[in-house]
């Protein structure tokens, strides 16, 4: 789904979802008995396969950045990590 970045309206309905599911994950990961207080979020991106020809990916192989490669996926991922917590203290 394709939205205009323009518009405010629309902006704050994606963040109201996306906030929704964020707070869905995070209901269901502490049901599941984890500690939310060691949680970390990392972001992540997934681009193109690298044998890809799209435009984006021509260009980025011309500059030789990987980071203008066509995008699949962006998203975060959400995890309890334990062992960090034992090593910050």
């Amino acid at each position: 789904m394709i939205f205009k970045k323009k518009s405010p309206g629309l902006k704050d309905l994606i963040l109201k979802k996306a906030m929704t599911e964020i707070e869905k994950l995070l209901r269901e990961i502490e049901s599941d008995g984890k500690d939310l207080t060691l949680i970390k979020l990392k972001k992540y991106q997934k681009t193109h396969h690298i044998d890809c020809t799209c435009s984006k990916c021509s260009m980025a192989n011309k500059k030789n950045n990987p980071r203008l490669r066509g995008l699949r996926e962006y998203g975060f991922k959400v995890f309890v990590a334990e062992e960090d917590a034992e090593e910050s203290e």
